[in-house]
């Protein structure tokens, strides 16, 4: 029997987590079952998560490994009437010549036009990973209600929708999005025993985070934009510093944040504190180099970065908003606070700092909860079971 072929698609194809989840995905299916082929648009101007530099470095990377990869122009991450309904187009021409089983969408933007266009182009079977969702947090309330009725309207032509955690399904499902018995729940995965090898030598503070030696590093990986909340983390920071005055906060990641925060940290006198460094690709590396791990997102499917600090055993603290709770029990193997609360992300991270000892257990039992299910090979033979189911119910 030929391989079924199965097309994925997503707005941007750069590193940040969807489109690494993305990448392993297309990289690890079972080429005598599933004949990969991707589409992505184009970074333009948006420069975070390595923007056209890493879209051309994934590009070449499927190539390499002989999977094909079609470029379209017009599909681009913000909202554009026109561009959209020119991307939409070229999609369903593009379908119509591939002729796909599976076609297999990516976050919003890209679950959107490429749900329709498979749905125009007559594709058997559609399957939608959101990554996340855009239910709140990032829009106005308004704003939010209209995305919110398009999603319910698509997961109707929808066959399989995936979430990355229980969590992420629950929010859909409480909306009246998709149902129950078609919405699997498959984790990102990770380099899981790469992760968990970070910290072996101990705390090695890398030379480009500008940071003293001996600095308490509170560290958080991400794209510097306003739905990430780093400037709720400088805050606290801020809060804490002039009674920890060797504590350093080091954010990697890069983003239109960017000046925003570094004039924060000037107002709040602590710029010599706040280090910047970038996109990097080795985060093992970075996260050896932390002494606690924050993700202050506003809104976050799972949290790639997140299960990469727990897997290495870092004492975690995380806003309590989509996925992260399913994956966090409080107290337990993390710390979680409300979103946009700056006080509180300061008496959490003081706990951290002040007792040490029960950090080193958090951290511990962080690891312990990531196991193999964690693993990118997990993630992809799970992805492979709804695509059979989904082949088999349309029969």
């Amino acid at each position: 029997m030929a391989p079924r072929k199965v097309v994925h698609i997503i707005t941007r194809l750069d590193r940040g987590g969807s489109a690494q989840n993305t990448m392993l995905t297309v990289l690890g299916l079972d080429r005598t079952q599933f004949e990969p082929v991707v589409v992505t648009g184009q970074a333009g101007s948006w420069d975070a998560q390595g923007g056209v530099m890493a879209t051309n470095e994934n590009v070449r990377r499927l190539e390499k490994d002989t999977i094909r990869c079609h470029v379209v122009p017009s599909l681009v991450r913000h909202i554009s009437p026109w561009q959209d309904l020119v991307a939409l187009w070229s999609l369903i021409r593009l379908l119509k010549t591939e002729r796909p089983e599976i076609v297999h969408t990516h976050t919003s933007k890209a679950g959107v036009l490429g749900r329709l266009a498979a749905w125009c182009a007559g594709v058997p079977v559609i399957v939608h990973t959101p990554h996340g969702h855009v239910f709140y947090g990032h829009f106005s309330p308004a704003r939010s209600w209209v995305f919110l009725q398009i999603e319910r309207c698509l997961a109707r032509i929808t066959s399989w929708l995936i979430g990355l955690t229980s969590a992420e399904r629950a929010e859909h499902l409480e909306r009246g999005v998709g149902c129950s018995g078609r919405f699997a729940i498959i984790p990102s995965g990770i380099d899981v025993n790469r992760f968990r090898k970070a910290r072996a030598a101990g705390k090695v503070i890398p030379d480009w985070f500008g940071c003293p030696a001996g600095a308490v590093v509170i560290g958080s990986i991400g794209w510097l934009t306003d739905i990430k909340g780093h400037r709720f983390l400088v805050d606290a920071v801020a809060a804490l510093q002039k009674n920890c005055p060797n504590l350093h906060l080091v954010i990697v990641g890069s983003g239109d944040q960017h000046d925003a925060l570094i004039a924060q940290a000037e107002r709040a006198g602590i710029r010599e504190a706040v280090h910047l460094v970038g996109h990097r690709d080795e985060v093992d590396v970075c996260l050896a180099g932390m002494d606690c791990f924050v993700l202050p997102s506003l809104n976050e499917g799972m949290g790639r970065a997140l299960i990469e600090a727990m897997a290495a055993g870092l004492p975690v603290i995380a806003s309590r908003v989509g996925g992260i709770p399913a994956l966090i029990q409080d107290g337990e193997n993390g710390l979680l606070v409300p979103a946009g609360d700056s006080r509180a992300l300061a008496v959490a991270l003081h706990r951290v700092i002040h007792q040490p000892q029960w950090a080193r257990q958090l951290g511990e039992k962080a690891t312990r909860s990531i196991g193999a299910d964690y693993g990118a090979g997990s993630m992809v033979r799970a992805i492979e079971a709804v695509y059979r189911d989904a082949c088999v119910a349309h029969g």
